[in-house]
């Protein structure tokens, strides 16, 4: 099974921008994101090379540019670790003058712990001899300090990660298999509700499915069902339905119950022109809703061009309406416009009968 140091050393080089504005709020803006990033992985253990061994592989060392010129080198050094290490602080320390050594550069550390003691918190390294005094503080980031929910609110995908960690620990209802099968599909579903991209959703869904493994491996195969299952349901909200709806009363009238797929292939014109009507009706209520192009054209099975098409047709639509508000003729329409006359007819003749009902 992939372990979970690995599971966060590769979500965050995932997504390091958006770790960046989670972390590191208070300073993020001084980031040159118009820069790349440059992760050392080769360059790693040549400074430190107890960072290969078992439970330290989940060290990150980060070259971030920042919008002065400057660069900073940030050590991310993540613990998965369930008990107190009492080598910890000095290890730290141990990142922080290494890699200052090896690149002249000012080091931000930060370490987020996921272990199940709330009191264990290390968050400095100091000694003390001979009036010699020494203290490096760095940050920390206590998963157990929050609750579960606390991480609907924020948009930020790694809320999602923090909250995977977080119901990983001292969580009493994680009893059986079955258990935690309902708690990954109920967090995917929280990861669903906040609308991000295919990308983000399949990288987050495999760190939600692996973060804490199944005794019984063949509960991952349902979860992945679960997975698709709500994947598909969530899709369907609002547009599919809208599209069944805008179309059930024509498919009714002709005695055509097949769905979308068939449509009205063989029709007459003036049925395939009132589908195609209201196929460009779903495209706006799409776009109302701000969904991608890319989602609209696997929901709608158009082309991005005809998404476009419907787009701007109904600018003009709108324009010609306005045009007719003011009094302007046809005539007058087609010449501001540019408007083929068969269009500002029609839209003419809908403006007349929606005035009528």
């Amino acid at each position: 099974m992939i372990s979970q140091d690995l599971l966060w050393k590769g979500i965050i080089e995932s997504f390091f921008e958006e770790f960046l504005y989670y972390f590191f709020e208070d300073f993020v803006e001084e980031v040159d994101f118009g820069k790349p990033f440059e992760f050392f992985d080769k360059e790693l253990p040549k400074i430190f090379p107890e960072s290969g061994l078992k439970n330290r592989r989940a060290d990150l060392l980060v070259k971030v540019y920042l919008k002065t010129g400057e660069i900073q080198w940030i050590v991310v050094h993540i613990e998965v670790q369930g008990y107190e290490d009492d080598g910890f602080r000095e290890r730290m320390f141990k990142y922080n003058y290494r890699s200052y050594d090896r690149f002249g550069k000012p080091i931000a550390a930060i370490a987020i712990f996921t272990d199940e003691n709330i009191d264990y918190r290390p968050s400095y390294y100091e000694y003390e001899r001979w009036g010699t005094k020494l203290r490096y503080d760095f940050n920390i980031y206590k998963v157990l300090d929050y609750d579960i929910s606390s991480f609907d609110k924020s948009q930020n995908p790694f809320a999602v990660v923090v909250q995977t960690a977080r119901s990983a620990i001292k969580n009493n209802q994680l009893k059986t298999d079955e258990d935690l099968l309902e708690l990954k599909t109920d967090l995917f579903r929280r990861m669903l509700n906040k609308g991000f991209s295919k990308t983000i959703i399949q990288k987050m869904a495999n760190f939600i499915a692996y973060y804490v493994s199944f005794k019984n491996q063949n509960f991952y195969r349902q979860l992945h069902e679960n997975f698709d299952t709500i994947s598909k349901n969530q899709r369907a909200m609002g547009i599919e339905e809208i599209v069944k709806t805008e179309l059930a009363k024509h498919y009714r009238k002709e005695g055509l119950e097949k769905g979308l797929e068939k449509g009205l292939e063989k029709g007459k014109e003036e049925e395939r022109k009132e589908h195609e009507r209201k196929i460009k009706i779903a495209v706006l209520k799409c776009i109302e809703k701000e969904l991608s192009v890319d989602t609209i054209k696997d929901i709608l099975n158009v082309t991005e061009e005809y998404i476009n098409q419907a787009i701007a047709e109904d600018k003009l639509r709108k324009e010609i309406i306005r045009l007719l508000d003011d009094g302007l003729s046809i005539e007058d329409i087609m010449i501001k416009t540019e408007a083929l006359e068969e269009f500002a007819l029609q839209v003419k003749a809908e403006v007349e009968k929606s005035k009528e009902e």
